[in-house]
This record gives C-alpha cells, structure tokens and sequence, in this order.
C-alpha cells in the first residue's frame, strides 16, 4: 500500500524581499481552557507533540537540535538532560550544605561534590580539620598596642619584626609546650623576666 498523506503540501518561494509563512493560523481567543492547543499530535490517540496557546512545546520523544537554540526562560527538565560535546560540562550533586565548598571528584575535572568547609556569609571559616603546606607568608601590616605605646608589625617569611620607638612595645605570650619556629627579629631592648 502507497503512503497515505492527509495533506501533501507543496509551495514556492521565489522573492527575496518576502517574508513567507508555509503554515499560519491566527486564532482570536476570546474565551478557552488553559490547557488549549495550537497544535496536537497524537499517534493511536497519544500526544506525541503540541503547542499549547501560551507557547509551550510538549513532545513525547527526545529533542535533536543540529545548530544553536535559545532559551529566553527557564529550563525544566523532569528525566535527564545529557549534553555532549560541550567543553568543560560539571555535574554536582541533586543537594549540598548552604556556603559549604565544592571540590572535585575524581581527577575527570567534571564532577563536584560537598565539603564540610563552609565559608560564611561574613566571611568566617569552619569545619576545617587540619591545614598543610609548605610555607605560610604574611605580608601584610598590622598594629598593636600595649599599655605604653603603640607600634607597627610587619610578617615576612619566617621572621618577625616589632618596631615601636625602637623599643619593644608589647610582651608575647606562649602557652606551655608551643615555640616560634624560625627566626624573630627585634629593633630595640629585648627584657626577659624570669
């Protein structure tokens, strides 16, 4: 048996400055159903595409596209959405802690899991066990006061330098059993009671 066709439609377009449309319906909705269709395609009496009249696209089967398309608002998807041949696609989990940080599963580069650190909103870092490396480097300023005067520190590498009136200016105190690893450096009179 032949293919059957209910519509077997052919037309020609034949002037650049015209702007055609091979298929066009204008309904004036004066009155309908939300869920009322432009468009309903069914095969044995199920929907496999449609058009609803606020412009949602319904389809049964899974969406090819060949070139670009543009999504102006949002995106939900209910199943699985599976992208190939994008450069750098991450995955995460369906859940994580609120400020925690993500770090990588696995060495692919692509797939994110939760931590327990967690950043705050202002700033302050928790749930850190332990912290390695290398070398630690403060380069920044900072200022101290003691009952006579007030000075300017400065950290660099592993020395520490004090400099108030050059003369120390405030006493440091360490717990018993802790040590300053590496060398301390004092611009004035160093006093050691004790």
């Amino acid at each position: 048996m032949a293919d059957q066709n209910i519509n077997n439609m052919t037309v020609t377009w034949n002037a650049g400055g015209t702007t055609f449309s091979a298929l066009k319906m204008n309904v004036t909705d004066t009155a309908s159903a939300a869920a009322s269709l432009l468009l309903q395609l069914q095969v044995g009496g199920s929907d496999k595409f449609k058009v609803g009249k606020d412009g949602t696209i319904t389809g049964a089967g899974g969406l090819s596209i060949a070139g670009s398309a543009t999504i102006t608002g949002n995106l939900t998807v209910s199943g699985t959405l599976t992208a190939t041949g994008i450069a750098g696609t991450v995955t995460a989990p369906a859940s994580s802690t609120d400020n925690a940080i993500a770090r990588f599963n696995g060495t692919t580069g692509g797939v994110l899991q939760n931590s327990t650190v967690i950043i705050s909103d202002t700033g302050n870092l928790s749930g850190v066990g332990s912290i390695t490396a290398s070398s630690i480097i403060l380069a920044a300023e900072y200022l101290f006061t003691s009952d006579q005067d007030t000075g300017l520190g400065t950290f660099a590498g592993n020395s520490v330098s004090l400099i108030a009136g050059n003369s120390i200016r405030a006493t440091f105190t360490l717990a018993s059993g802790n040590s300053i690893n590496g060398n301390t450096t004092i611009n004035g009179t160093l006093t050691v009671t004790g």
